[in-house]
């Protein structure tokens, strides 16, 4: 919790020139992991253990004198994480000379990750700061900290969840196809998990009888083009007709469904009009 936040004695000397007409400029903003003790803060002309600078995002007054000052602060380019507990507005008279102007300090921290450990963390900050005269305050505002509409939606479009709805499979092969009009082969993809539910009934024998240790693939419909891949071919264990079971595989090369090693006791093919259960889960590339 920012509990402590106080204009600094350099910041009230500067206020008092601002009173008579002079021009405050806020320039920086910049974050520590120093503390000192909360009557030692007013004191302070610089932050504590300074471990970076923010980009000012704007500032506004409101009617009754209140100044929000916006900053943003993000971990790129930061190699290793810190624990921030001091914050300090840094201001330029017209003279050109740059002064701690205010300061604030968590008593407890506020913990900021490297880069490479949480990329793309970012913190947004106002300063509030009540003035009751007219004092004349402006900004150094750097426009690549300016986040606008449109790169904001471009952001949270990428980080939005992929919802691809249940969309139903229409490419099948060698004479499969939906084993019927309540049991039709769906697939959704939400976020990096993909489901699959349904069941597959086939019109002509299907080729699964092993012979020696040859173990025939068959393909009996590939994935929408909607839905990612797999990262690697893989196996589920499926239901077929009666007690006979089978190896349901996804190829993440050619994007198919496949069946293999279909019977009991013994691998044979499918016989034609079964009832092929595909029902299965994966996580995407």
């Amino acid at each position: 919790m920012w509990d402590n936040t106080i204009i600094t004695d350099k910041g009230i000397d500067l206020l008092k020139r601002a009173l008579d007409g002079e021009q405050i400029n806020i320039t920086a903003i910049k974050a520590g992991a120093g503390k000192v003790d909360v009557s030692s803060l007013g004191s302070q002309t610089a932050v504590s253990d300074i471990k970076q600078i923010g980009t000012i995002q704007g500032i506004t007054t409101a009617s009754d004198g209140t100044i929000k000052i916006g900053v943003l602060f993000s971990n790129t380019g930061l190699t290793a994480g810190y624990l921030m507990t001091q914050l300090g507005i840094y201001a330029r008279d017209s003279y050109g000379t740059e002064i701690l102007f205010a300061i604030s300090q968590n008593s407890t921290g506020k913990e900021v990750p490297s880069e490479t450990s949480m990329p793309s963390w970012s913190l947004v900050h106002d300063f509030y700061i009540k003035l009751s005269n007219d004092v004349s305050i402006t900004t150094t505002i750097d426009p690549e900290g300016y986040v606008t509409f449109g790169t904001l939606q471009e952001e949270l479009e990428k980080q939005k969840i992929k919802d691809t709805g249940w969309i139903t499979v229409n490419t099948f092969f060698n004479g499969c196809t939906h084993y019927g009009p309540n049991s039709k082969v769906r697939v959704r993809q939400y976020g990096d998990v993909v489901s699959i539910i349904g069941a597959i009934g086939n019109s002509k024998v299907l080729s699964t009888k092993s012979t020696g240790d040859r173990y025939p693939i068959v393909a009996m419909f590939k994935l929408p083009d909607e839905i990612e891949v797999p990262m690697e071919n893989i196996h589920f264990v499926q239901q077929g007709s009666g007690i006979n079971r089978f190896s349901l595989s996804i190829d993440y090369n050619a994007r198919t469904v496949n069946i293999e090693r279909y019977g009991t006791t013994s691998l044979i093919d499918v016989p034609a009009n079964q009832w092929l259960n595909v029902t299965c889960s994966y996580l995407v590339y």
